[in-house]
């Protein structure tokens, strides 16, 4: 009955029964673990604390693992006295499992001089921060602060396998950050002007070869990017261009609308500590309205506005996008927020062409196509998006090959561009 409630409340409601049964096991608890081992009641033993990001209980537990090999420490119950748990994260084809919830106890002259216990907490199911606790002997206070810096250093060092990677970020009761495979675009697929790439370089300058000639002139290192359009003219495509050129010396975090919403400082605390880090915010106006709008939500704007005005010297590059950019509120897009504005139109039908010859080349039957006669049939404001669709279409209709005439019959159905039925079902 109890196997869906958190585990703070399971504990509360078994002690309760206890209580009233007079069953209590104290034998079985984490203080009676801790009394046990250093021959004192725990109420006498000092404890130290740091809060962990969901990030850092991860890799603070990856730490705490690398301890478990090495020195084989005793293993005790978490803090509500449930047994040892692991966790479980997916770093490409292996699974790593990370301690969650446990106390690990050190005998004197195995991790350090002391006996010293070391516990995480897992807080994140409820919203909360996890913990790293060490508890030691009165007098022994200083191995305490030590053993949190050292752990903390190397879960933020060594031990993290989320720097330098591609991430995406969501919100499930508190930030969640899972690995992904980096984006596989680059600058000869997306077919763009070449105004948007310079703009788009000037925003890389600034938290790469420029970044230390902003920081000494004081004139902040931190830029934001936006970009306007309409769907499918190739804003993701750009930010994942950007992405891939930069990650490995930088993280990326592709930040869904959930974690925008909810979490968005939380997720620019966590960029900072990762060092060079870009921040990818798609489809910004389904979260940040404009603060006149009947519908403006004030809380997410005021977030927003809190998380991009901090750590103006991080090197952290935001790219964001809006369909329609009349939505936000202006302050949100204000010079020094987002110092570039970048709108992307519907491209022509010569840019079309281009797009469609990328698609095309590694089909059977590719380099035959004319293109141009293929995107003259196509009606106005299509995209790119579009061109694929035409193109992922002709292929499934004709067993793999494609051929001028078969695309333009593609085009001519209409089919590409589906749109919601109109009137009254009876």
């Amino acid at each position: 009955m109890l196997a869906g409630e958190q585990s703070d409340v399971r504990r509360a409601l078994e002690l309760l029964g206890q209580i009233l049964v007079g069953a209590a096991s104290p034998q079985n608890t984490a203080d009676a673990f801790l009394a046990k081992h250093f021959g004192t009641p725990a109420v006498e033993l000092v404890k130290e604390t740091r809060n962990l990001s969901a990030v850092e209980h991860t890799t603070v537990g990856l730490v705490l693992g690398d301890l478990i090999a090495e020195y084989g420490p005793i293993l005790g119950p978490d803090q509500w006295d449930d047994p040892p748990r692991w966790g479980s994260v997916d770093v490409g084809d292996e699974t790593l499992s990370p301690p969650a919830d446990m106390t690990l106890f050190f005998a004197p002259g195995r991790f350090c001089p002391s006996p010293i216990a070391v516990r995480i907490v897992d807080r994140t199911t409820c919203g909360g921060s996890s913990e790293l606790m060490v508890f030691v002997r009165p007098e022994d206070r200083a191995y305490a602060n030590s053993t949190l810096r050292a752990i903390s250093d190397r879960a933020r060092g060594e031990r993290n396998l989320f720097r330098g990677r591609v991430l995406n970020v969501s919100c499930v009761n508190g930030m969640t950050v899972e690995l992904r495979e980096s984006p596989k675009d680059d600058r000869s697929n997306v077919i763009v002007s070449q105004e948007i790439w310079d703009e788009i370089d000037i925003g890389i300058a600034s938290v790469t070869s420029q970044r230390d000639t902003m920081k000494r002139l004081g004139l902040g290192v931190r830029r934001g990017i936006l970009l306007v359009g309409p769907p499918g003219v190739g804003k993701s495509a750009i930010s994942k261009v950007v992405a891939r050129e930069l990650v490995g010396e930088f993280t990326v975090m592709f930040v869904d609308s959930h974690a925008g919403a909810r979490v968005l400082s939380d997720v620019y605390k966590e960029a900072n500590r990762f060092g060079p880090a870009v921040v990818i915010l798609e489809d910004l106006d389904l979260y940040l309205e404009n603060r006149r709008s009947s519908s403006g939500q004030r809380t997410t704007l005021a977030e927003f506005l809190s998380a991009m005005d901090a750590h103006v010297d991080s090197p952290i590059l935001t790219i964001a996008s809006t369909n329609e950019v009349t939505t936000l509120d202006g302050a949100a897009i204000r010079s020094a927020r987002f110092d570039s504005i970048i709108e992307i139109g519907y491209p022509t039908r010569v840019v079309l062409a281009e797009i469609m010859d990328t698609y095309l080349a590694d089909i059977p039957g590719g380099g035959s196509i004319d293109a141009a006669r293929v995107c003259n049939d196509l009606p106005q404001n299509s995209t790119g998006a579009d061109v694929r669709e035409i193109v992922r279409r002709t292929v499934l209709a004709n067993d793999g090959t494609v051929s001028t005439e078969a695309l333009r019959v593609t085009v001519s159905g209409g089919r590409f561009k589906p749109e919601l039925p109109v009137g009254t079902y009876l």
